[in-house]
């Protein structure tokens, strides 16, 4: 991985992902194992040409562009204020002023808070206090469709380090230092 934010989104969005890859004349559809932004490269397995040639595995120097063909994550603007904690999530809390100011002048705190249909935070309470402080009316959200069940499991992943008291860092589950 890579330290860059965008390189580290864009290896979270595609790693994994069954993807067309055009390269100059040729077009490859195949899963995507690593992308290597310093070649500017990505390598493929399961690979099938657009004439029908089917292929282990390739290596594309130079893609021109690449699409995720499987079906990713649903990311929609939701309004701040029909954002609500997790029942469980404690509510003594104050997000960073760094994230307050991103939010403030990109319109967007760093990442996407995960929340469920009914607008419920499983992930990201920092992040949509710190649109709410920066008077942001909506900001983009990851939108899940669990049950209640569901939404508690993902809830107690999320959130780990709160229940771990000697595990170090308390309430830092996600890159953005965010619970």
């Amino acid at each position: 991985m890579t330290s860059n934010p965008f390189n580290r989104s864009l290896d979270w969005a595609l790693q994994g992902k069954y993807a067309r890859v055009h390269d100059g004349g040729q077009t490859y559809e195949g899963w995507i194992e690593r992308i290597h932004h310093g070649r500017g490269s990505v390598i493929l397995h399961d690979v099938t040409t657009d004439e029908g040639e089917h292929l282990a595995s390739v290596f594309v120097r130079s893609p021109g562009a690449i699409t995720a063909l499987e079906v990713g994550k649903q990311i929609e603007y939701r309004r701040v204020d029909d954002l609500q904690p997790f029942p469980e999530h404690p509510q003594a809390f104050d997000p960073a002023d760094d994230v307050i100011r991103r939010c403030a002048r990109n319109r967007y705190a760093g990442s996407f808070p995960v929340v469920r249909e009914n607008g419920e935070i499983l992930n990201g309470h920092k992040r949509v206090a710190a649109a709410r402080r920066a008077g942001l009316e909506s900001h983009p959200v990851e939108v899940l469709d669990v049950t209640d069940k569901q939404a508690h499991e993902l809830y107690q992943i999320a959130h780990r380090s709160h229940e771990e008291p000697d595990s170090g860092e308390a309430g830092d589950t996600d890159d953005e230092g965010d619970a």
